[in-house]
């Protein structure tokens, strides 16, 4: 027993380990310890077979490595051989590169002045020759300039002769009138670019030739630059001289715009504010004044042709003394055949009566047209007040820094001025043609009115006598 306790603790290593071999292998059912130290040492003949198989493996693996790195090494010097080689032609040709353009510039003296000379004059020609409206009919002029001033080859004198020529081009270009045709951005009605017909005057002023839109040069230099329709176009005067150009014959004399600075006046001329915009510029207010300067004008003149009419058909009455309704003094007429049988004092105050009613009929709109040329003013002052407010209010948020802020305010106030003083003013003169209409209305009634009673009085007291 003692025996077989101490060979079991002995062999504890070797149960340990065959029980962990077990784990990995199929287990197998030992009938006794025999059986049991038989599988444990075979498990330790396989695993160090195991072992063997995998340091082999490894040290195979060791000296393929090692065969590949001295492959890559022998790679990399011979990449460094040519590298230094290669190095050493670069250098080579440097060398002999520098010493040929020595050799240029010694032979060709004078002539690599003259193409330094040539390179500034092309320098200082290029931009005027790119913003001309001439260089969009005279093409490739620029693209090849640059071409000789940017190269590095000796130009032959062929091309050098493009320089002076295409000055002499410009020169000419200047004194002519010539329709050509030409991409133009914005041309289309939809904002689009497309082609289109152009007529320039000199190298200044460009525009289609159905007069409608004037173009002028955008962007660079060279291929940069482009035709574009100005976002605004100038007055009619101007459209109107392009017109008559575009319609002149052969030989005929006729006023058409120039615009000295390629563009830039038109420009000018184009942002300034029409009608329209010194409408919005004056604001509610400004639009509340237009509304009743044209609201009273159109009053005005309805009652000036009413009065008009008037006053001629009562003098035509006052002639032949026909009674009726037809106008104010016919009335008078009708009142008094009417009342041809009564006293002087009964006769006068019916005629007073009818003068009394027609005269609200005359004066009529009258107080109206008034009151509007009053009220005009006060409101332009109305609006001056607003567009300090407004000015102000934008200082305070803003600071006095950029004047475009104040701009919207200053408007107002000046705008709303001028139309409150551009409404009262005819207004004014339109209510004292009126007032004056309206009292020679009068006073021929008034008049013919007087008439009739004294004729009434004759009457009476010759027929006493």
């Amino acid at each position: 027993m003692f025996k077989f306790k101490s060979s079991l603790k002995a062999l504890g290593v070797s149960v340990l380990v065959a029980a962990t071999a077990a784990t990995m292998a199929p287990p197998a059912v030992a009938q006794t310890l025999s059986e049991v130290l038989a599988a444990v040492r075979r498990d330790s003949e396989q695993m160090s077979a195991a072992d063997q198989a995998r340091l082999r493996e490894f040290q195979q693996d060791t000296a393929s490595q090692s065969a590949r790195m001295a492959e890559a090494r022998n790679a990399l010097a011979a990449a460094e051989g040519r590298a230094a080689a290669l190095s050493r032609e670069f250098d080579a040709n440097e060398a002999q590169l520098g010493a040929l353009e020595a050799e240029v510039s010694a032979q060709a003296g004078d002539f690599q002045e003259l193409l330094g000379q040539f390179r500034s004059a092309a320098g200082a020609t290029m931009p005027e020759i790119a913003n001309s409206v001439a260089n969009f009919d005279y093409k490739d002029r620029v693209e090849a300039i640059a071409e000789i001033a940017e190269a590095r080859v000796l130009p032959t004198r062929a091309q050098l002769e493009r320089l002076p020529k295409a000055m002499l081009q410009e020169m000419i270009a200047q004194s002519e009138v010539k329709t050509f045709t030409a991409t133009v951005n914005g041309i289309g009605a939809d904002g689009s670019n497309g082609e289109a017909e152009l007529i320039r005057v000199g190298v200044f002023t460009a525009a289609t030739t159905s007069g409608r839109d004037f173009v002028e040069v955008r962007g660079g230099q060279g291929s940069d630059t482009f035709l574009q329709v100005f976002a605004k176009q100038p007055g009619g005067a101007y459209s109107s001289g392009i017109a008559s150009l575009i319609r002149a014959g052969e030989g005929e004399v006729v006023r058409a715009p120039v615009d000295p600075s390629k563009g830039n006046l038109f420009g000018i001329l184009g942002d300034l504010p029409t009608f329209g915009d010194r409408l919005k510029q004056g604001g509610e207010v400004g639009a509340v004044i237009a509304t009743l300067a044209v609201a009273g004008i159109l009053l005005g003149l309805f009652k000036i042709f009413t009065l008009f009419t008037m006053g001629g058909a009562m003098r035509g009455t006052a002639k032949t003394r026909q009674a009726g309704t037809g106008n104010p003094l016919a009335r008078v007429f009708e009142v008094y055949e009417n009342n041809r049988n009564a006293d002087v004092e009964t006769l006068e105050l019916k005629l007073d009566e009818q003068i009394l009613r027609e005269s609200p009929r005359i004066e009529r709109f009258n107080d109206i047209i008034k009151v509007l040329a009053a009220v005009a003013p006060l409101l332009g002052l109305l609006g001056t007040v607003v567009g300090m407010i407004i000015t102000f209010t934008a200082i305070t948020i803003y600071g006095a820094g950029d004047p475009k802020l104040m701009a919207g305010g200053i408007s107002v106030a000046l705008m709303t001025t001028v139309f409150g003083l551009v409404a009262a003013i005819p207004l004014l003169l339109i209510h004292a043609v009126v007032s004056a209409m309206a009292r020679g209305n009068q006073q021929l009634l008034d008049e013919q009115a007087a008439g009739l009673v004294a004729e009434k009085m004759e009457s009476v007291h010759g027929g006493r006598a």
